[in-house]
């Protein structure tokens, strides 16, 4: 009934947790597909170590996580498609609690959305469930969707992949184009675990900008923007991208401030200036220098 898709790179330490969580499942009526994106490490034979015919391990060279997971759905077989991060993990109720709310809602071919706690060291946190009585693109662009929480029905993914152009925000690019077409369900058990750590994406994105991550991310967003707007028509607020687009710049533009990256601040709020002049950016140009010196930090 279900095929994991989990793409991994040099993540040999984290997928014994991983693996481990598929394995310890209630349901255990899965395939599980691990695509090792040209790992350099260790992580081939940790994968083999498991010995279960129902993991399948699936080597490419490195082309990022998008092409990874469209790799992997090209090798899965299941009805409907899951997802999980290399560093992530499931409750042992995650695909029975799945496979008991496609029995009783008896959903169309969708997405189904399910709890997930965030969980760095010892705390954990839930994330905010999706309100499927609000205009649910608005809802998905402001949640942020986390893969290792999300099933899509096989049908679907035979039509619409992930764009292997981005790395960043890859994944919401793709819910919202699979959302805007088809129906997108919630489910309200926290049986999914998002593990923040010190190696992971967001904290090592955050920890020092880079510009070529920033303009990933805005193209990522402009790509729907000019090539999608016909999916979208009606769907969302005529200038919805533009506000993301503005909002992701204060974020990358507020970072490399406390950072203390001068010149990637100056060249962020260049960037967001000729995108969309404003007295935001205006007040914020000074704060650069001042950051630089020292001057209008804000306290870790």
């Amino acid at each position: 009934m279900f095929s994991i898709v989990l793409p991994c790179h040099n993540r040999e330490k984290f997928l014994p947790r991983s693996i481990g969580s598929v394995i310890k499942q209630s349901d255990q009526d899965w395939e599980l597909v691990v695509v090792d994106d040209g790992s350099t490490d260790n992580t081939q034979n940790v994968v083999k170590s498991f010995n279960d015919p129902r993991i399948k391990y699936v080597y490419q060279n490195n082309s990022e996580r998008s092409a990874a997971r469209n790799k992997g759905i090209s090798h899965s077989s299941g009805e409907w498609i899951c997802f999980l991060d290399s560093d992530d993990e499931y409750q042992p109720n995650h695909l029975r609690e799945l496979a008991k709310f496609i029995e009783d809602i008896k959903p169309s071919p969708g997405l189904i959305a399910t709890g997930i706690t965030t969980q760095q060291e010892e705390a954990g946190k839930r994330k905010e469930f999706l309100n499927l009585n609000n205009r649910i693109l608005l809802e998905i662009g402001s949640k942020f969707l986390i893969p290792s929480q999300v099933c899509v029905h096989r049908s679907i993914l035979e039509n619409v992949r992930f764009d292997v152009r981005f790395r960043l925000w890859e994944d919401t690019h793709l819910w919202l184009r699979i959302a805007a077409q088809y129906p997108v369900y919630q489910m309200e058990e926290f049986t999914a675990i998002q593990n923040i750590h010190d190696e992971g994406t967001v904290v090592q994105g955050m920890r020092k900008i880079r510009l070529t991550e920033v303009n990933q991310y805005i193209l990522a967003i402009q790509d729907l923007r000019d090539n999608y707007s016909a999916i979208f028509e009606g769907k969302l607020p005529p200038n919805y991208f533009n506000e993301y687009i503005d909002s992701k710049y204060r974020m990358y533009l507020y970072q490399a401030r406390q950072n203390k990256q001068f010149l990637v601040a100056s060249q962020i709020w260049i960037n967001a200036w000729k995108h969309r002049p404003s007295w935001y950016l205006f007040t914020e140009c000074p704060k650069v220098a001042l950051n630089y010196l020292n001057i209008g930090l804000h306290a870790r």
